[in-house]
């Protein structure tokens, strides 16, 4: 089975979620003054997985 999967594409991706990740994070503890260990938690769980959604939608219908 051919998986469609681009690792620079993803990495490309990956890293632009992790770094609105930090930011909002950033704008998270500035205005509630903590962050807790389950947004911390959810952030690692559904970054990837966001990341890999984009991921599909940017090379859908590309022949890569």
């Amino acid at each position: 089975m051919n998986l469609p999967f681009v690792p620079a594409v993803f990495a490309k991706i990956l890293a632009a979620t992790l770094t609105l990740v930090v930011i909002g994070f950033g704008i998270a503890l500035a205005v509630e003054g903590k962050i807790e260990t389950r947004d911390i938690v959810g952030a690692l769980v559904s970054a990837p997985i966001f990341a890999y959604m984009v991921h599909l939608w940017i090379t859908m219908g590309k022949d890569w």
